[in-house]
């Protein structure tokens, strides 16, 4: 049987195409899953045929999308500005608030009832400044209210035997990666490769340059069967996370254990983690990197490829 070599969900997408494609619609708008669905179940028609004996459907986990998350949103105004930001929860939100209206106290300073100095509290300093149905300032306001944060809700279909893109495929990935720059207030701008987005922006609010990484909307194939996507961050030359498939927990933990040793600890340390393996000198300029480093990564220009083991 031809059934015997897809799983369900593969199923399903071929029963889905073939509607798709009896209402008439353009073969080249399928996406890449159905596309891939299609040529496989081609050739175990064609395989049929020829008499050959079904393989076994692939071994896959489902992975279910997260569900919505949600976050407040502040909105506060007056005369000169019109400020929203984004707070994990309603006291947060508040406290941010709350901050505000004790850098502007003295405009309260003198009315009945209310004390020279805010309240420590930061829900009874808010309700005093804007008054009880936020009608004490006519000129001022605000408005707090819970969003849901809505995910891409499709359900992932990951091989067991998880394995990283090849390098063909990570070089086409590579060169397929669009620039979204930003258009208006509503977006920033983006980097996609493979469906994974990077922001990187300027936030004057936090007066740094900032990074954001989206994994939700990353391809499937990128995806492992516990639901992560393996990322290796750097800034300069310094990793600063790496959950790549091998070596992380080495590095946490040898980085724990340098940062809490004093200069002859750290010399131990080093000395254990090269006879581990966890480190490995570099033979051109002596630099001690990561175990799974496959070049050194020392702060100069030297990339030395990792010596290969004799034994």
């Amino acid at each position: 049987m031809i059934a015997a070599r897809f799983n369900p969900l593969d199923i399903e997408c071929l029963v889905k195409t073939a509607v798709e494609l009896w209402e008439e619609i353009d073969p080249s708008d399928l996406s890449e899953h159905q596309q891939d669905t299609l040529d496989r179940a081609r050739d175990a028609m064609l395989a049929e045929h020829g008499g050959q004996q079904p393989s076994l459907p692939e071994v896959v986990t489902f992975i279910s999308p997260r569900p919505a998350s949600q976050a407040w949103v502040l909105r506060r105004s007056d005369r000169h500005e019109d400020v929203v930001t984004l707070h994990v929860d309603e006291d947060s939100a508040l406290a941010g608030l709350a901050e505000y209206v004790r850098g502007v106290w003295d405009n309260l300073v003198g009315e009945e009832d209310i004390p020279d100095q805010p309240p420590t509290d930061d829900r009874e300093a808010v309700q005093l400044y804007y008054g009880p149905e936020r009608d004490g300032r006519p000129d001022e306001g605000y408005n707090l209210y819970a969003e849901k944060i809505t995910r891409r809700g499709r359900t992932r279909i990951v091989p067991l035997d998880y394995r990283f893109p090849g390098e063909d495929a990570s070089e086409q990935a590579n060169r397929d990666a669009a620039f979204h720059p930003q258009t208006d207030d509503n977006d920033l701008p983006c980097v996609e490769v493979d469906g994974v987005l990077v922001f990187a922006y300027l936030d004057q609010e936090a007066g740094a340059m900032r990074v954001s990484v989206h994994l939700d909307s990353a391809e499937d194939r990128l995806v492992r069967p516990d639901g992560t996507v393996p990322l290796r961050v750097e800034v300069e030359d310094d990793v600063v996370l790496d959950d790549s498939a091998e070596g992380t927990p080495e590095r946490d933990v040898l980085t724990r254990l340098l940062d809490a040793a004093d200069d002859r600890q750290e010399q131990a340390i080093r000395e254990a983690a090269f006879a581990a393996g966890v480190l490995w000198r570099c033979p051109t300029c002596q630099w001690g990197n990561p175990g799974e480093a496959a070049c050194c990564e020392g702060s100069g220009p030297c990339r030395v490829p990792k010596p290969k083991k004799t034994s």
